[in-house]
Protein backbone atom coordinates (compact mmCIF):
# COMPACT_ATOMS: atom_id res chain seq x y z
CA UNK A 1 0.00 0.00 0.00
CA UNK A 2 2.74 2.27 0.74
CA UNK A 3 4.33 1.35 -2.72
CA UNK A 4 1.09 2.27 -4.18
CA UNK A 5 0.69 5.69 -2.58
CA UNK A 6 3.99 7.41 -3.28
CA UNK A 7 3.59 6.19 -6.67
CA UNK A 8 0.30 7.98 -6.58
CA UNK A 9 1.51 11.21 -4.81
CA UNK A 10 4.41 10.82 -7.98
CA UNK A 11 2.06 10.74 -10.54
CA UNK A 12 0.03 13.64 -9.17
CA UNK A 13 2.87 15.58 -8.55
CA UNK A 14 4.50 15.36 -12.08
CA UNK A 15 0.80 16.22 -14.03
CA UNK A 16 1.02 19.41 -11.61
CA UNK A 17 4.36 20.09 -13.01
CA UNK A 18 3.56 18.91 -16.55
CA UNK A 19 3.17 22.91 -17.70
CA UNK A 20 4.21 25.73 -16.44
CA UNK A 21 1.22 28.00 -17.70
CA UNK A 22 -2.56 27.14 -19.11
CA UNK A 23 -1.64 28.47 -22.22
CA UNK A 24 1.27 25.79 -22.79
CA UNK A 25 -1.27 23.45 -21.42
CA UNK A 26 -4.59 24.46 -23.75
CA UNK A 27 -1.94 25.00 -27.50
CA UNK A 28 -1.72 21.41 -27.50
CA UNK A 29 -4.89 20.32 -26.90
CA UNK A 30 -5.69 23.21 -29.91
CA UNK A 31 -2.71 25.26 -32.12
CA UNK A 32 -5.69 27.91 -32.57
CA UNK A 33 -4.90 29.43 -28.75
CA UNK A 34 -1.96 30.55 -30.26
CA UNK A 35 -4.29 33.23 -32.05
CA UNK A 36 -5.34 34.19 -28.77
CA UNK A 37 -2.22 34.32 -26.14
CA UNK A 38 -2.94 37.48 -24.54
CA UNK A 39 -6.42 35.97 -23.36
CA UNK A 40 -4.37 33.06 -21.17
CA UNK A 41 -1.19 36.20 -20.23
CA UNK A 42 -0.50 35.30 -16.60
CA UNK A 43 -2.83 32.11 -15.66
CA UNK A 44 -0.85 29.46 -14.05
CA UNK A 45 -1.00 25.97 -15.08
CA UNK A 46 -3.95 24.17 -13.92
CA UNK A 47 -3.92 20.36 -12.63
CA UNK A 48 -5.25 18.32 -14.80
CA UNK A 49 -5.40 14.83 -14.40
CA UNK A 50 -7.54 13.32 -17.36
CA UNK A 51 -8.70 14.24 -20.89
CA UNK A 52 -12.27 15.12 -19.45
CA UNK A 53 -10.09 17.75 -17.17
CA UNK A 54 -8.49 18.76 -20.08
CA UNK A 55 -11.53 19.19 -22.57
CA UNK A 56 -13.46 21.12 -19.41
CA UNK A 57 -10.08 23.33 -19.05
CA UNK A 58 -10.58 23.89 -22.66
CA UNK A 59 -14.08 24.94 -23.10
CA UNK A 60 -13.26 27.29 -19.95
CA UNK A 61 -11.45 29.59 -21.33
CA UNK A 62 -13.19 29.22 -25.10
CA UNK A 63 -16.20 30.07 -23.54
CA UNK A 64 -14.19 33.46 -21.43
CA UNK A 65 -13.49 34.38 -25.24
CA UNK A 66 -16.37 33.96 -26.65
CA UNK A 67 -17.96 36.00 -24.01
CA UNK A 68 -15.87 38.86 -24.77
CA UNK A 69 -15.64 39.35 -28.55
CA UNK A 70 -16.77 42.01 -30.78
CA UNK A 71 -20.65 41.10 -31.80
CA UNK A 72 -21.48 44.51 -33.63
CA UNK A 73 -21.38 43.42 -36.60
CA UNK A 74 -24.03 40.77 -35.84
CA UNK A 75 -27.67 40.87 -37.09
CA UNK A 76 -30.73 40.05 -34.53
CA UNK A 77 -31.02 36.15 -35.44
CA UNK A 78 -27.53 36.08 -35.43
CA UNK A 79 -26.83 36.88 -31.43
CA UNK A 80 -29.82 34.92 -30.42
CA UNK A 81 -28.17 32.20 -31.98
CA UNK A 82 -24.93 32.62 -30.54
CA UNK A 83 -26.08 33.54 -26.84
CA UNK A 84 -28.28 30.12 -27.21
CA UNK A 85 -25.24 28.05 -28.55
CA UNK A 86 -22.89 29.78 -25.69
CA UNK A 87 -25.09 28.18 -23.22
CA UNK A 88 -25.33 24.79 -24.97
CA UNK A 89 -21.91 24.80 -25.21
CA UNK A 90 -21.54 25.55 -21.71
CA UNK A 91 -23.65 23.16 -20.59
CA UNK A 92 -21.99 20.80 -22.81
CA UNK A 93 -19.03 21.43 -20.66
CA UNK A 94 -20.47 20.87 -17.55
CA UNK A 95 -21.81 17.29 -18.71
CA UNK A 96 -17.91 16.15 -19.08
CA UNK A 97 -19.26 13.76 -21.53
CA UNK A 98 -16.65 14.03 -24.83
CA UNK A 99 -15.69 11.76 -27.41
CA UNK A 100 -12.93 9.66 -27.04
CA UNK A 101 -10.27 9.18 -29.62
CA UNK A 102 -10.34 4.51 -30.16
CA UNK A 103 -8.14 3.94 -32.48
CA UNK A 104 -5.71 7.02 -33.85
CA UNK A 105 -2.70 6.66 -31.61
CA UNK A 106 -2.12 10.36 -31.62
CA UNK A 107 -3.70 13.66 -30.37
CA UNK A 108 -6.41 14.49 -33.28
CA UNK A 109 -9.89 15.30 -33.40
CA UNK A 110 -12.71 13.28 -33.10
CA UNK A 111 -15.82 14.32 -35.15
CA UNK A 112 -18.18 12.05 -33.33
CA UNK A 113 -17.23 8.71 -31.38
CA UNK A 114 -18.79 5.20 -31.78
CA UNK A 115 -20.84 5.61 -29.14
CA UNK A 116 -22.56 8.72 -31.03
CA UNK A 117 -20.76 11.10 -28.93
CA UNK A 118 -20.40 14.71 -30.77
CA UNK A 119 -17.57 16.82 -30.16
CA UNK A 120 -17.75 20.44 -28.98
CA UNK A 121 -18.75 21.87 -32.30
CA UNK A 122 -21.08 18.85 -34.06
CA UNK A 123 -23.13 18.61 -30.90
CA UNK A 124 -23.60 22.46 -31.27
CA UNK A 125 -25.14 20.80 -34.86
CA UNK A 126 -27.33 18.51 -33.79
CA UNK A 127 -28.73 21.46 -31.11
CA UNK A 128 -29.65 23.37 -34.10
CA UNK A 129 -31.27 20.72 -36.18
CA UNK A 130 -28.15 19.69 -38.27
CA UNK A 131 -27.18 16.21 -37.11
CA UNK A 132 -27.81 15.30 -40.39
CA UNK A 133 -24.71 17.29 -41.75
CA UNK A 134 -22.62 16.50 -38.43
CA UNK A 135 -23.03 12.87 -39.34
CA UNK A 136 -21.60 13.65 -43.13
CA UNK A 137 -18.87 15.09 -41.53
CA UNK A 138 -18.09 12.26 -39.56
CA UNK A 139 -18.27 9.77 -42.69
CA UNK A 140 -16.28 11.93 -44.99
CA UNK A 141 -13.38 12.60 -42.52
CA UNK A 142 -14.36 11.94 -38.56
CA UNK A 143 -10.50 13.58 -37.96
CA UNK A 144 -10.38 16.31 -39.50
CA UNK A 145 -10.00 19.91 -38.17
CA UNK A 146 -12.83 22.66 -38.81
CA UNK A 147 -10.26 24.16 -41.41
CA UNK A 148 -10.72 20.64 -42.91
CA UNK A 149 -14.07 20.37 -43.41
CA UNK A 150 -15.46 20.53 -46.97
CA UNK A 151 -19.26 20.14 -46.45
CA UNK A 152 -21.33 22.54 -48.49
CA UNK A 153 -23.83 23.51 -45.49
CA UNK A 154 -20.81 24.80 -43.37
CA UNK A 155 -20.18 27.95 -44.38
CA UNK A 156 -24.34 28.79 -44.02
CA UNK A 157 -24.64 27.25 -40.89
CA UNK A 158 -21.82 29.04 -39.59
CA UNK A 159 -23.28 32.54 -40.55
CA UNK A 160 -26.54 31.67 -38.92
CA UNK A 161 -24.89 30.51 -35.57
CA UNK A 162 -23.70 33.53 -35.06
CA UNK A 163 -20.03 32.32 -34.68
CA UNK A 164 -17.26 33.47 -36.70
CA UNK A 165 -15.33 30.70 -38.68
CA UNK A 166 -11.91 31.59 -36.51
CA UNK A 167 -14.14 31.00 -33.30
CA UNK A 168 -15.15 27.48 -34.60
CA UNK A 169 -11.68 26.64 -35.19
CA UNK A 170 -10.97 27.83 -31.49
CA UNK A 171 -14.10 25.78 -30.21
CA UNK A 172 -12.52 22.29 -31.41
CA UNK A 173 -9.69 20.03 -29.94
CA UNK A 174 -7.62 17.11 -30.35
CA UNK A 175 -7.85 13.94 -27.82
CA UNK A 176 -5.42 11.79 -26.82
CA UNK A 177 -5.14 8.01 -27.09
CA UNK A 178 -2.63 7.69 -24.38
CA UNK A 179 -3.18 8.03 -20.29
CA UNK A 180 -0.80 10.78 -19.53
CA UNK A 181 2.21 10.32 -17.40
CA UNK A 182 1.56 6.15 -18.09
CA UNK A 183 5.25 5.92 -17.21
CA UNK A 184 4.68 6.68 -13.28
CA UNK A 185 1.97 4.03 -12.83
CA UNK A 186 2.20 1.35 -10.58
CA UNK A 187 1.48 -0.89 -13.33
CA UNK A 188 2.91 0.44 -16.12
CA UNK A 189 4.86 -2.30 -17.72
CA UNK A 190 1.69 -3.78 -18.61
CA UNK A 191 0.32 -0.14 -20.50
CA UNK A 192 1.65 0.51 -23.59
CA UNK A 193 3.43 4.10 -23.26
CA UNK A 194 2.78 7.31 -25.59
CA UNK A 195 5.86 7.25 -27.79
CA UNK A 196 8.62 10.10 -27.68
CA UNK A 197 12.52 11.05 -27.46
CA UNK A 198 13.07 9.21 -24.16
CA UNK A 199 15.03 6.64 -22.74
CA UNK A 200 13.76 4.96 -19.95
CA UNK A 201 15.05 1.70 -18.16
CA UNK A 202 13.62 -1.16 -16.21
CA UNK A 203 13.79 -0.94 -11.72
CA UNK A 204 15.66 -3.17 -9.84
CA UNK A 205 17.59 -5.66 -11.35
CA UNK A 206 17.54 -4.71 -14.62
CA UNK A 207 18.39 -0.85 -14.18
CA UNK A 208 20.76 -1.12 -16.63
CA UNK A 209 17.93 -2.68 -19.60
CA UNK A 210 16.39 -0.47 -21.68
CA UNK A 211 12.78 -0.45 -20.74
CA UNK A 212 11.38 2.44 -23.46
CA UNK A 213 13.58 3.89 -26.18
CA UNK A 214 12.67 6.59 -28.92
CA UNK A 215 14.85 8.10 -31.10
CA UNK A 216 14.76 11.58 -32.51
CA UNK A 217 16.17 14.65 -34.19
CA UNK A 218 15.27 18.29 -33.59
CA UNK A 219 11.89 18.03 -31.85
CA UNK A 220 10.44 15.12 -33.72
CA UNK A 221 10.74 11.06 -32.92
CA UNK A 222 12.74 10.24 -35.87
CA UNK A 223 14.00 6.23 -35.96
CA UNK A 224 13.26 3.67 -34.03
CA UNK A 225 10.40 3.69 -30.92
CA UNK A 226 10.60 0.65 -28.80
CA UNK A 227 8.80 -0.52 -25.95
CA UNK A 228 10.38 -3.88 -23.79
CA UNK A 229 7.97 -5.97 -21.70
CA UNK A 230 10.82 -6.87 -20.01
CA UNK A 231 14.66 -7.21 -19.82
CA UNK A 232 14.77 -10.13 -22.31
CA UNK A 233 11.03 -9.92 -23.87
CA UNK A 234 9.95 -6.88 -26.54
CA UNK A 235 6.45 -5.90 -27.09
CA UNK A 236 6.30 -3.03 -29.42
CA UNK A 237 8.75 -1.85 -31.88
CA UNK A 238 8.37 0.62 -34.55
CA UNK A 239 9.56 3.49 -36.57
CA UNK A 240 8.80 6.95 -37.05
CA UNK A 241 9.55 9.43 -39.91
CA UNK A 242 9.84 13.57 -38.98
CA UNK A 243 7.18 12.54 -35.85
CA UNK A 244 4.74 10.27 -38.30
CA UNK A 245 4.45 6.35 -38.13
CA UNK A 246 6.73 5.12 -41.04
CA UNK A 247 7.69 1.41 -41.66
CA UNK A 248 6.87 -1.76 -40.04
CA UNK A 249 5.78 -2.16 -36.52
CA UNK A 250 5.89 -5.45 -34.80
CA UNK A 251 3.88 -6.76 -31.73
CA UNK A 252 4.43 -9.32 -29.58
CA UNK A 253 2.12 -11.70 -27.54
CA UNK A 254 2.80 -10.08 -24.11
CA UNK A 255 4.78 -11.61 -21.78
CA UNK A 256 6.25 -13.86 -24.62
CA UNK A 257 8.73 -13.73 -27.47
CA UNK A 258 5.73 -14.90 -30.08
CA UNK A 259 5.01 -12.02 -32.43
CA UNK A 260 1.45 -10.43 -32.49
CA UNK A 261 1.09 -9.20 -35.65
CA UNK A 262 2.81 -6.83 -37.90
CA UNK A 263 1.30 -3.86 -39.95
CA UNK A 264 2.99 -1.09 -42.16
CA UNK A 265 2.85 2.58 -42.17
CA UNK A 266 3.13 5.52 -44.55
CA UNK A 267 3.00 9.16 -43.36
CA UNK A 268 1.01 8.29 -39.67
CA UNK A 269 -1.09 6.28 -41.85
CA UNK A 270 -1.49 2.12 -42.14
CA UNK A 271 -0.95 1.24 -45.80
CA UNK A 272 -0.12 -2.52 -46.78
CA UNK A 273 -1.03 -5.45 -45.25
CA UNK A 274 -1.74 -6.47 -41.45
CA UNK A 275 -1.13 -10.03 -40.36
CA UNK A 276 -2.12 -11.06 -37.76
CA UNK A 277 -1.02 -14.86 -36.22
CA UNK A 278 -1.81 -16.64 -33.09
CA UNK A 279 0.73 -17.85 -30.32
CA UNK A 280 1.62 -21.34 -32.78
CA UNK A 281 3.44 -18.75 -35.34
CA UNK A 282 0.17 -19.64 -37.88
CA UNK A 283 -0.78 -16.74 -39.98
CA UNK A 284 -4.64 -16.08 -39.18
CA UNK A 285 -5.57 -12.95 -40.59
CA UNK A 286 -4.70 -10.71 -42.93
CA UNK A 287 -6.35 -7.05 -43.60
CA UNK A 288 -5.40 -4.73 -46.61
CA UNK A 289 -5.15 -0.79 -45.55
CA UNK A 290 -4.72 1.96 -48.02
CA UNK A 291 -4.09 5.81 -46.32
CA UNK A 292 -5.47 3.95 -43.57
CA UNK A 293 -8.99 2.50 -44.30
CA UNK A 294 -9.21 -1.23 -43.86
CA UNK A 295 -10.24 -1.94 -47.57
CA UNK A 296 -9.52 -6.07 -47.39
CA UNK A 297 -9.77 -8.57 -44.90
CA UNK A 298 -9.30 -12.01 -44.87
CA UNK A 299 -9.44 -14.80 -41.71
CA UNK A 300 -7.57 -18.04 -42.28
CA UNK A 301 -9.67 -21.02 -40.34
CA UNK A 302 -6.67 -23.77 -40.13
CA UNK A 303 -8.94 -26.39 -38.87
CA UNK A 304 -11.45 -26.24 -41.47
CA UNK A 305 -8.91 -25.22 -44.37
CA UNK A 306 -10.88 -22.49 -45.23
CA UNK A 307 -10.21 -18.56 -45.98
CA UNK A 308 -12.80 -16.23 -45.46
CA UNK A 309 -12.39 -12.75 -47.59
CA UNK A 310 -14.76 -9.66 -46.75
CA UNK A 311 -14.40 -6.07 -48.54
CA UNK A 312 -16.89 -3.30 -46.77
CA UNK A 313 -20.25 -2.31 -48.74
CA UNK A 314 -21.24 0.35 -46.50
CA UNK A 315 -21.26 0.98 -42.98
CA UNK A 316 -23.69 -1.90 -41.77
CA UNK A 317 -22.87 -4.69 -44.60
CA UNK A 318 -19.63 -6.52 -46.02
CA UNK A 319 -19.39 -9.03 -48.81
CA UNK A 320 -17.98 -12.46 -48.21
CA UNK A 321 -16.79 -15.40 -50.20
CA UNK A 322 -15.05 -18.33 -48.90
CA UNK A 323 -12.19 -20.12 -50.75
CA UNK A 324 -10.24 -23.28 -49.77
CA UNK A 325 -6.95 -23.24 -48.95
CA UNK A 326 -6.78 -24.81 -52.20
CA UNK A 327 -8.35 -21.43 -53.98
CA UNK A 328 -11.53 -22.86 -54.90
CA UNK A 329 -14.44 -20.28 -54.16
CA UNK A 330 -17.27 -22.42 -52.22
CA UNK A 331 -19.88 -19.56 -50.74
CA UNK A 332 -20.78 -15.95 -50.94
CA UNK A 333 -23.27 -13.64 -50.20
CA UNK A 334 -23.18 -10.67 -48.02
CA UNK A 335 -23.47 -10.30 -44.54
CA UNK A 336 -24.59 -7.73 -41.64
CA UNK A 337 -22.36 -6.57 -39.12
CA UNK A 338 -23.44 -7.09 -35.93
CA UNK A 339 -21.09 -4.45 -33.58
CA UNK A 340 -22.52 -3.92 -30.34
CA UNK A 341 -19.39 -2.05 -28.55
CA UNK A 342 -18.35 0.21 -31.73
CA UNK A 343 -15.56 -1.58 -32.76
CA UNK A 344 -13.99 -1.38 -36.31
CA UNK A 345 -15.41 -3.47 -38.92
CA UNK A 346 -12.86 -5.60 -39.04
CA UNK A 347 -12.40 -6.45 -35.50
CA UNK A 348 -13.67 -9.77 -34.69
CA UNK A 349 -10.45 -12.12 -33.45
CA UNK A 350 -8.96 -11.29 -29.79
CA UNK A 351 -7.77 -7.70 -29.21
CA UNK A 352 -4.31 -7.48 -29.40
CA UNK A 353 -2.36 -5.12 -26.41
CA UNK A 354 -2.61 -1.76 -28.00
CA UNK A 355 -6.09 -2.48 -29.12
CA UNK A 356 -7.72 -3.03 -25.70
CA UNK A 357 -5.63 -0.38 -24.29
CA UNK A 358 -7.87 2.12 -26.58
CA UNK A 359 -10.82 -0.14 -25.47
CA UNK A 360 -9.99 0.24 -21.80
CA UNK A 361 -9.80 3.88 -22.44
CA UNK A 362 -12.88 4.15 -23.66
CA UNK A 363 -14.20 2.22 -20.58
CA UNK A 364 -12.71 4.61 -18.39
CA UNK A 365 -14.49 7.62 -19.54
CA UNK A 366 -17.45 9.42 -17.59
CA UNK A 367 -20.45 7.61 -18.77
CA UNK A 368 -23.31 7.39 -15.25
CA UNK A 369 -26.06 7.00 -17.26
CA UNK A 370 -24.46 3.39 -18.26
CA UNK A 371 -23.41 2.51 -15.00
CA UNK A 372 -19.48 2.90 -15.37
CA UNK A 373 -18.57 3.81 -12.34
CA UNK A 374 -14.78 3.42 -11.64
CA UNK A 375 -12.79 3.86 -8.49
CA UNK A 376 -11.37 7.67 -8.17
CA UNK A 377 -9.10 8.97 -5.59
CA UNK A 378 -9.47 12.27 -4.34
CA UNK A 379 -6.22 14.84 -2.83
CA UNK A 380 -6.85 18.45 -2.24
CA UNK A 381 -9.77 18.94 -4.36
CA UNK A 382 -9.15 17.28 -7.66
CA UNK A 383 -9.31 14.07 -9.07
CA UNK A 384 -7.18 11.48 -10.08
CA UNK A 385 -8.95 8.55 -12.27
CA UNK A 386 -6.91 5.66 -12.11
CA UNK A 387 -8.27 4.12 -15.07
CA UNK A 388 -5.16 2.15 -16.47
CA UNK A 389 -5.92 0.10 -13.45
CA UNK A 390 -8.97 -1.11 -15.19
CA UNK A 391 -7.42 -3.35 -17.34
CA UNK A 392 -9.87 -5.70 -19.50
CA UNK A 393 -9.79 -10.03 -19.14
CA UNK A 394 -8.97 -11.04 -22.45
CA UNK A 395 -12.81 -11.78 -24.39
CA UNK A 396 -14.54 -9.65 -21.94
CA UNK A 397 -15.83 -7.35 -25.07
CA UNK A 398 -18.56 -8.37 -27.79
CA UNK A 399 -15.78 -8.67 -30.99
CA UNK A 400 -17.64 -7.87 -34.02
CA UNK A 401 -19.78 -10.30 -35.72
CA UNK A 402 -20.74 -11.23 -38.87
CA UNK A 403 -24.26 -12.40 -39.74
CA UNK A 404 -25.69 -13.64 -43.06
CA UNK A 405 -28.25 -11.13 -44.76
CA UNK A 406 -29.54 -11.44 -48.34
CA UNK A 407 -28.80 -14.05 -51.10
CA UNK A 408 -26.17 -16.52 -50.63
CA UNK A 409 -24.72 -18.63 -53.11
CA UNK A 410 -23.26 -22.10 -51.79
CA UNK A 411 -20.57 -24.55 -54.68
CA UNK A 412 -19.79 -27.71 -54.64
CA UNK A 413 -16.44 -28.07 -53.20
CA UNK A 414 -15.05 -30.07 -56.38
CA UNK A 415 -15.72 -31.78 -59.36
CA UNK A 416 -17.01 -35.15 -58.91
CA UNK A 417 -19.10 -37.88 -60.48
CA UNK A 418 -22.84 -38.20 -59.99
CA UNK A 419 -24.67 -40.18 -57.58
CA UNK A 420 -25.39 -43.83 -58.86
CA UNK A 421 -29.14 -44.17 -58.80
CA UNK A 422 -28.35 -47.60 -56.60
CA UNK A 423 -25.95 -45.79 -54.00
CA UNK A 424 -27.00 -46.09 -50.51
CA UNK A 425 -26.38 -42.67 -49.12
CA UNK A 426 -28.30 -41.93 -46.05
CA UNK A 427 -30.44 -38.50 -46.51
CA UNK A 428 -27.67 -36.35 -45.49
CA UNK A 429 -24.90 -37.69 -47.21
CA UNK A 430 -27.08 -37.18 -50.32
CA UNK A 431 -27.97 -33.24 -49.35
CA UNK A 432 -23.96 -32.96 -48.47
CA UNK A 433 -22.65 -34.42 -51.26
CA UNK A 434 -20.13 -32.42 -52.61
CA UNK A 435 -20.66 -29.85 -49.77
CA UNK A 436 -17.81 -30.33 -47.52
CA UNK A 437 -17.78 -27.66 -45.91
CA UNK A 438 -21.12 -26.18 -45.42
CA UNK A 439 -23.31 -29.12 -46.22
CA UNK A 440 -23.94 -30.34 -43.04
CA UNK A 441 -24.70 -26.57 -41.57
CA UNK A 442 -27.28 -26.11 -44.21
CA UNK A 443 -28.61 -29.73 -43.37
CA UNK A 444 -29.09 -28.95 -39.79
CA UNK A 445 -31.53 -26.19 -40.77
CA UNK A 446 -33.78 -28.67 -42.23
CA UNK A 447 -32.85 -31.86 -40.87
CA UNK A 448 -35.93 -32.50 -38.54
CA UNK A 449 -38.32 -32.09 -42.00
CA UNK A 450 -37.05 -35.30 -43.84
CA UNK A 451 -40.58 -36.04 -45.42
CA UNK A 452 -40.05 -33.29 -47.56
CA UNK A 453 -38.16 -35.62 -50.48
CA UNK A 454 -35.65 -33.55 -51.19
CA UNK A 455 -33.98 -34.85 -54.43
CA UNK A 456 -30.31 -33.94 -53.61
CA UNK A 457 -27.64 -33.40 -54.92
CA UNK A 458 -27.26 -30.25 -56.15
CA UNK A 459 -25.11 -28.61 -58.49
CA UNK A 460 -25.39 -25.41 -56.58
CA UNK A 461 -27.20 -23.75 -53.60
CA UNK A 462 -28.41 -20.46 -52.83
CA UNK A 463 -29.83 -19.52 -49.78
CA UNK A 464 -31.65 -16.53 -48.39
CA UNK A 465 -30.98 -15.41 -45.36
CA UNK A 466 -32.60 -12.68 -42.45
CA UNK A 467 -30.11 -11.98 -39.64
CA UNK A 468 -28.46 -15.59 -40.14
CA UNK A 469 -31.95 -17.23 -40.14
CA UNK A 470 -32.45 -19.49 -43.38
CA UNK A 471 -35.66 -18.77 -44.49
CA UNK A 472 -35.48 -19.77 -48.38
CA UNK A 473 -33.17 -22.78 -49.87
CA UNK A 474 -33.03 -23.16 -53.69
CA UNK A 475 -31.30 -26.79 -54.85
CA UNK A 476 -30.35 -26.12 -58.46
CA UNK A 477 -29.92 -29.86 -60.45
CA UNK A 478 -29.67 -29.99 -63.99
CA UNK A 479 -32.95 -30.50 -64.76
CA UNK A 480 -34.99 -29.89 -61.51
CA UNK A 481 -35.18 -27.61 -58.52
CA UNK A 482 -35.97 -27.75 -54.71
CA UNK A 483 -37.34 -24.68 -52.78
CA UNK A 484 -38.20 -24.79 -49.49
CA UNK A 485 -39.68 -21.81 -47.73
CA UNK A 486 -39.28 -21.22 -43.85
CA UNK A 487 -41.24 -18.79 -41.31
CA UNK A 488 -40.51 -17.87 -37.96
CA UNK A 489 -42.14 -17.30 -34.71
CA UNK A 490 -41.47 -13.75 -32.81
CA UNK A 491 -38.07 -14.96 -31.10
CA UNK A 492 -37.70 -15.58 -27.84
CA UNK A 493 -35.41 -13.71 -25.66
CA UNK A 494 -33.07 -16.41 -23.27
CA UNK A 495 -30.49 -15.35 -20.99
CA UNK A 496 -27.02 -16.05 -21.21
CA UNK A 497 -24.85 -14.73 -18.15
CA UNK A 498 -21.06 -13.90 -19.21
CA UNK A 499 -18.24 -12.29 -17.47
CA UNK A 500 -18.54 -9.13 -18.28
CA UNK A 501 -20.45 -5.92 -16.83
CA UNK A 502 -23.82 -7.11 -17.17
CA UNK A 503 -25.27 -10.33 -19.09
CA UNK A 504 -26.11 -10.88 -22.61
CA UNK A 505 -29.79 -12.42 -24.45
CA UNK A 506 -29.25 -14.86 -26.76
CA UNK A 507 -32.22 -14.61 -29.54
CA UNK A 508 -33.91 -18.05 -30.00
CA UNK A 509 -36.11 -17.68 -33.84
CA UNK A 510 -37.81 -21.03 -33.27
CA UNK A 511 -39.42 -21.89 -36.73
CA UNK A 512 -42.81 -22.06 -37.35
CA UNK A 513 -43.44 -23.32 -40.73
CA UNK A 514 -41.77 -25.16 -43.63
CA UNK A 515 -43.13 -25.27 -46.70
CA UNK A 516 -42.12 -26.96 -50.38
CA UNK A 517 -42.88 -24.31 -53.27
CA UNK A 518 -42.64 -24.64 -56.63
CA UNK A 519 -40.05 -22.25 -59.05
CA UNK A 520 -43.18 -19.38 -59.54
CA UNK A 521 -43.55 -19.50 -55.72
CA UNK A 522 -46.44 -21.57 -54.94
CA UNK A 523 -47.40 -24.12 -52.37
CA UNK A 524 -46.64 -27.37 -53.93
CA UNK A 525 -45.99 -30.94 -51.69
CA UNK A 526 -45.74 -30.44 -48.12
CA UNK A 527 -46.44 -27.81 -45.69
CA UNK A 528 -45.51 -28.43 -41.78
CA UNK A 529 -47.08 -26.11 -38.67
CA UNK A 530 -44.50 -26.17 -35.62
CA UNK A 531 -45.39 -24.62 -31.89
CA UNK A 532 -42.98 -22.63 -30.50
CA UNK A 533 -41.48 -25.70 -28.22
CA UNK A 534 -40.97 -27.32 -31.80
CA UNK A 535 -44.17 -29.60 -31.85
CA UNK A 536 -45.48 -30.48 -35.05
CA UNK A 537 -48.78 -29.01 -34.98
CA UNK A 538 -50.79 -29.71 -38.50
CA UNK A 539 -49.26 -30.68 -42.09
CA UNK A 540 -50.84 -29.75 -45.49
CA UNK A 541 -50.51 -31.69 -48.47
CA UNK A 542 -51.13 -29.30 -51.79
CA UNK A 543 -51.65 -32.18 -54.98
CA UNK A 544 -51.93 -28.52 -57.18
CA UNK A 545 -49.58 -25.67 -57.40
CA UNK A 546 -51.57 -23.04 -54.41
CA UNK A 547 -50.25 -19.46 -54.70
CA UNK A 548 -51.30 -18.46 -50.89
CA UNK A 549 -51.77 -14.47 -50.26
CA UNK A 550 -49.54 -14.68 -47.35
CA UNK A 551 -46.48 -16.06 -49.08
CA UNK A 552 -47.16 -13.11 -52.00
CA UNK A 553 -46.59 -10.35 -49.10
CA UNK A 554 -43.79 -12.10 -47.44
CA UNK A 555 -42.14 -12.20 -51.12
CA UNK A 556 -42.95 -9.02 -51.08
CA UNK A 557 -41.30 -8.09 -47.63
CA UNK A 558 -44.63 -7.11 -46.15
Amino acid sequence: MRTFLCALACILSATFAQATDLFAQLRAFNPYWADHQEALEGVEAQPIQNEVDYVQAHLTQVLKVLSVAPIGQLSQDQLASRFELITVLQEYAEAGRFPLNYYRQERIPVFIDEHDTHCAVGHLMRHTGNEAMAQRIAAANNYAWVKEINDPDLAAWQHASGFSLAELKLIQGAYDFYFENAFLLPDKYEVPQKPERVVRYFEGADKDKVWCQGEGTGGDLHGAWVQNYSATLPWIVGYFEHGKRSGRWKEYYKGTDKLCRTEHWRNDKLNGIRTRYDREGKVIETIEFRDGEAVTKINIDHDKALRWVRRPVDSATVHTQVFTVEGALIAEGNERIHNPEGLSWFQNIELTALNTFAITARDGAPRPEEGVHLPQFRRGGPQFDLRAQQQQIPGSHSLVQYRKEGDWVYYKDHLHLPISKNATLSAEGRFTFGYKHFGSELYASIAAYEHLGLKASYDSMHVAYTDDRMTDLFGFASKEQDHLHLTYHVPVLQNVPIFSRSSEFKVLYPVRSIAELDPQGALIGVRVHYGRDGEQLRTEHFLVAYKEEELVLEAKGQ
